[in-house]
């Protein structure tokens, strides 16, 4: 069985940038990865180190990260701010997902993303991800600029205003639901 190879991933998704339709060529590097999902079980094990913030490569231009979510976790009403490119390779993602309007946001539907299957988001998209209530999901998730640094927005319901995305508490509350679902390796 191969392993999945992160350098290659990376040149890959970095070489897409220069292509006509950026999103477009991270996509098929993404499907390509997706094509042998157990190659990224062999190489991305759980349970997971705490400390390991699952970022595989870093830039102004991109941000490539490897996502495990525990079993149940529901992210939150969130933007990017940038397009996205996700590949599951565990579990699924049920994403529930929301467009912007003058007075706030509407649903706009959802979509389950399976094992193997690869969603696109768009710069004005936004999303709310829950994993599997009987297991965790895993996932490479592609953005194409550094959301860690972006002006991003959460909505704590569809109803309510647009507040500046915590990070912080983003994490917080990922690790705490790592750990009451033993994702999380503590030494």
């Amino acid at each position: 069985m191969a392993i999945f190879d992160d350098d290659q991933f990376v040149a890959d998704c970095l070489e897409a940038l220069a292509a006509s339709e950026p999103a477009g060529a991270v996509r098929s590097a993404m499907e390509r990865a997706m094509a042998d999902p157990s190659a990224l079980a062999e190489r991305f094990s759980v349970p997971v180190d705490a400390d390991d913030d699952g970022i595989l490569f870093r830039s102004p231009e991109i941000l490539v990260t490897c996502a495990i979510f525990p079993k149940g976790f529901v992210t939150g009403i969130h933007d990017h701010a940038t397009a996205a490119i996700i590949g599951v390779w565990a579990g699924h993602e049920d994403n529930l997902l929301y467009r912007p309007t003058p007075t706030g946001i509407e649903s706009r539907g959802g979509q389950r993303v399976e094992t193997g299957e690869v969603l696109s988001l768009g710069v004005d998209d936004i999303h709310d991800v829950h994993a599997p209530a009987t297991s965790w999901s895993g996932a490479l998730h592609v953005y194409l600029a550094d959301i860690v640094t972006e002006d991003r927005h959460e909505w704590a319901t569809p109803d309510s205003s647009a507040t500046p995305f915590d990070g912080a508490k983003a994490e917080r509350r990922w690790l705490e639901a790592a750990e009451s679902t033993g994702l999380v390796n503590r030494p």
